[in-house]
């Protein structure tokens, strides 16, 4: 593992590629340097120039506010203002005002994935931040897992949360709320450290100690879930009591290949009835959906997705639909379930060898999806009930390279929140990095459909 944060790691927040693809290694994710220009991360703190690359426009996670590459913020008004539908399929350039809610004030700060949620009244953004004494240092002078909340207007509330001093500094961080607290698990030293935070902003002062790594953490109306592993081949769910304490014995389930080659923690979610997982292994070793009862106990027959984890993504169910947004080499597979089915997936193209993944959201009449696209405009596209063969799954068999797909967008972090009446999209023009003034993370307000 590389001594500089987040270069030979991938996260969970939100988690996937091709059935039978090999991991990757070394990856260079592109990121916006704030200069109209594209680098690449091999070294967060000695960029080296892309020769091709494109600015955003002012607005856009990590754009300077003269680039001209994009809508201003002048002229982006209100969120949804001035959408224009894309030439390839259906998805929509959307113009949006963005704010940022988190970034660090120095210039040898690095930050892993970002993981969001919301409380229902306000939302927060989590993170590893690794800083440096300057740019020739070697090791790090801090590592710490961080928190800052926000409201629904995207406005900061109070200072940057320090939550812990203890992760490991290519750790992932997880983040959710069960509507009064929020609560946060990253690694440390081979095993998983939790804290809660209260509506007050005050760090527990004891955390939840777990024997296992690659932390997920989800929250319903009875308490908490977490799944995360427990052994190479296994993973574990955990039910938590509201009180955030083992509640019951734990589910263990066999863990699919890619993600224990990937070291990433599982995708869950909870439903009405229960969960959704994508994580566990079927016979054949191969990524499926799962679903859980309440107890996390598997229900039904798990359906296989055809598709396997590479490196990051994402998952929304409800009773009746479910989509997965899994990564792939220099693309992503975005795809939509029933509750027997793979019914839809569009393949798209961008993000690099790591490749993309989108944030997605359970709205009313559909699922919504937004990403950011290679010039780091915004893209939105919303997938209503009973519609998917408009998407088909006629490119399901397609055998070659993601590049150049009629659907494009970037090596971004990104993710969907409801917060009061109001949907936020939390995003970031690349997944870690640098984290200075400009090079954060920020929100924006939009609407589904």
């Amino acid at each position: 593992m590389s001594a500089r944060p987040g270069f030979r790691f991938f996260t969970v927040s939100s988690l996937l590629v091709s059935a039978c693809s090999q991991a990757p290694q070394d990856p260079a994710p592109s990121t916006f340097n704030g200069e109209g220009g594209m680098t690449l991360a091999g070294d967060p703190r000695h960029p080296t120039p892309v020769s091709g690359g494109t600015g955003g426009g002012a607005g856009i996670p990590g754009a300077p506010a003269d680039s001209g590459a994009g809508p201003s913020d002048a002229d982006a008004g209100t969120a949804d203002g001035g959408a224009t539908a894309s030439t390839a399929v259906s998805s929509v350039l959307t113009r949006v005002t963005w704010k940022v809610v988190a970034e660090s004030p120095g210039s040898n700060n690095y930050a892993n994935t970002a993981a969001a949620a919301s409380r229902g009244k306000d939302a927060a953004v989590a993170y590893v931040e690794t800083s440096y004494a300057d740019q020739t240092s070697p090791t790090p002078s801090t590592v710490q897992a961080v928190l800052q909340r926000f409201d629904a207007a995207a406005e900061r509330i109070g200072p940057l949360i320090v939550l812990g001093t203890d992760p490991d500094q290519s750790s992932a961080l997880t983040l959710a709320s069960d509507a009064k607290q929020y609560a946060a698990c990253w690694n440390s030293a081979g095993e998983v450290h939790c804290v809660r935070v209260d509506d007050q902003g005050r760090v527990q002062e004891s955390p939840l100690v777990l024997a296992g790594q690659n932390p997920t953490l989800v929250a319903d109306s009875k308490g908490w879930a977490i799944g995360y592993t427990s052994g190479d081949q296994q993973l574990r769910l955990q039910r938590l009591s509201a009180a955030f304490e083992p509640s019951g014995k734990p589910v263990d389930l066999a863990r699919s290949s890619n993600f224990q080659s990937q070291k990433a923690g599982p995708l869950l979610t909870p439903t009405p009835s229960g969960f959704a997982l994508v994580g566990a292994s079927l016979e054949d070793g191969h990524d499926c959906l799962l679903r859980l009862n309440a107890d996390l106990q598997p229900v039904g027959t798990a359906i296989p997705l055809g598709r396997d984890f590479w490196t990051s993504g994402q998952l929304v169910a409800s009773e009746t639909r479910a989509a997965v947004s899994l990564s792939a080499p220099y693309g992503s597979y975005l795809l939509l379930l029933d509750t027997q089915q793979v019914t839809a997936e569009l393949p798209i193209g961008g993000g690099g060898k790591t490749g993309m993944d989108h944030a997605l959201l359970l709205a009313e009449g559909g699922i919504g999806a937004v990403w950011l696209a290679p010039d780091l405009g915004l893209l939105r596209r919303f997938f209503a009930d009973g519609q998917d063969a408009a998407v088909g799954l006629e490119n399901r068999i397609h055998p070659g390279s993601l590049l150049g797909m009629a659907e494009e967008g970037s090596e971004s972090y990104q993710q969907l929140l409801r917060v009061e009446d109001r949907t936020l999209v939390v995003a970031r023009s690349w997944r870690y990095g640098v984290f200075s003034s400009g090079q954060g993370i920020r929100a924006a307000s939009l609407t589904f459909p």
